[in-house]
C-alpha cells in the first residue's frame, strides 16, 4: 500500500513538473521586448508610437476645464462633466489623459531601454541614437509635467505630485511630491537638450526649440522666473514673431510661423473641432465664452479675428463658435 501511493506521488509529481515546462513557453502573437528593438529603424517606429499616442483629447481637456469656453444648451453629453467640474473616477473625460499620458510614458521607457542594447558604430548612426534619445526623453519630461498640471495637488514642494515612472512596470507606483516630479522633468528635458542638433527642425517632433519652450514653461509653474525668463528668450530668440498678414494663417495651417511644436495627424483622425466644439451636424458644443470674447480688443487685436467668428446661419440665436 505504501509503495503504491510513493509510485503515485512520483507520477504526479513528474506530470507536474511535464505540465509547467508545457506552460512555459513565450507567446507567438507578440513581439518580445529583446527582439522589437534590433536596429534604429525599429526605434523610430516606436518613437513614432509615442507621438500617436499623444492625440487631440489630450489637448480639448484643457480648454474644457478652464473659463475660455461656455457650454451651450445643444451640448447635454460631450464631456459637460469635466466643464461643470461634477466629476469622480469614472469620469472618462477626466481621467482619459492620466490614462493617456502614461501609455505614452510606458511606450518611451521600454523605447529607451530597446535603444540602449543596440550598438552603431558610424557617425551618422550615432548622431541619429542620440537625437532619438533626446527626443524620448524630451517627450518623458513633458508627459511627466502635463500630468502634474493635471492632476498634482497643488504647484508647490511638499504637494502630491504624480507617479514618476523611469521604468516601464505593472504596479501601483505611490505618488511623488511636485519637487520630485519637477526636477527629474529638468533633468530629463537638460539631457536631451544637447542630443538634439540644431539643425533638426521637424516640427512635427521635439526640437531644440521645442526643449526650451517646455523648461521655459516647466520654470513657471516652478516659480523660478530666472530660468523662465532665459529658456523663454532662447524660444524668442530663435522663433520670429509672425507678421499681422501671417497670423490668421496659422490656425487654418496656411503657415507654421511662431510654431514651435506640431502634432502631425493622419486623413482619418477625428478633428479636435468635431470633439470638443461643434459636431459636424452642427451642434456647438462649446463656444468662446463671454470673459474670453470680452477680453480682445476686437478693432486692434489681431487675435480676435483669427480666434471667434460669427455663424450666420443659425437664425436669430447666432452663436459664437472657434475660428
Amino acid at each position: 500500500m505504501i509503495n503504491q501511493i510513493k509510485y503515485t506521488l512520483i507520477i504526479s509529481l513528474l506530470v507536474f513538473f511535464s505540465s509547467c515546462t508545457k506552460l512555459d513557453l513565450k507567446p507567438t502573437d507578440t513581439i518580445d521586448a529583446e527582439k522589437a528593438y534590433r536596429n534604429l529603424n525599429d526605434i523610430d517606429l516606436g518613437l513614432t508610437g509615442v507621438y500617436a499616442q499623444l492625440d487631440y483629447t489630450l489637448i480639448g481637456v484643457n480648454a474644457i476645464v478652464s473659463d475660455e469656453v461656455m457650454l451651450p444648451t445643444e451640448n447635454t453629453v460631450s464631456n459637460t462633466d469635466a466643464h461643470r467640474w461634477l466629476y469622480n473616477a469614472d469620469s472618462e473625460s477626466v481621467t482619459g489623459s492620466y490614462y493617456g499620458y502614461y501609455v505614452a510614458i510606458d511606450r518611451i521607457n521600454r523605447v529607451l531601454a530597446g535603444l540602449d542594447k543596440i550598438t552603431v558604430s558610424a557617425a551618422a548612426d550615432i548622431a541619429m541614437r542620440d537625437r532619438y534619445r533626446g527626443e524620448l526623453l524630451a517627450l518623458r519630461a513633458f508627459c511627466h509635467f502635463e500630468l502634474l498640471r493635471m492632476y498634482g495637488a497643488a504647484y508647490q514642494n511638499g504637494a502630491l505630485g504624480v507617479p514618476n515612472m523611469k521604468a516601464s512596470a505593472v504596479g501601483y507606483p505611490a505618488r511623488d511630491h511636485f519637487e520630485v516630479v519637477i526636477a527629474d522633468a529638468k533633468t530629463d528635458l537638460l539631457t536631451a537638450k544637447p542630443l538634439i542638433p540644431p539643425s533638426f527642425n521637424d516640427k512635427t517632433r521635439v526640437t531644440k526649440t521645442g526643449v526650451s519652450a517646455i523648461q521655459a514653461r516647466l520654470a513657471l509653474y516652478e516659480k523660478n522666473w530666472a530660468d523662465a525668463i532665459m529658456y523663454a528668450t532662447e524660444v524668442i530668440n530663435l522663433m520670429p514673431l509672425a507678421t499681422a498678414g501671417q497670423f490668421p494663417g496659422i490656425w487654418t495651417d496656411g503657415v507654421d510661423n511662431e510654431v514651435i511644436w506640431k502634432l502631425r495627424r493622419v486623413g482619418d483622425d477625428q478633428r479636435i473641432g468635431d470633439l470638443f466644439y461643434r459636431q459636424n451636424s452642427k451642434i456647438v458644443l462649446y463656444a468662446p465664452s463671454f470673459k474670453l470674447i470680452n477680453s480682445f480688443d476686437k478693432i486692434n487685436d489681431i487675435r480676435y479675428a483669427a480666434y471667434i467668428r460669427f455663424d450666420n446661419t443659425r437664425g436669430e440665436k447666432k452663436i459664437r463658435v472657434s475660428g
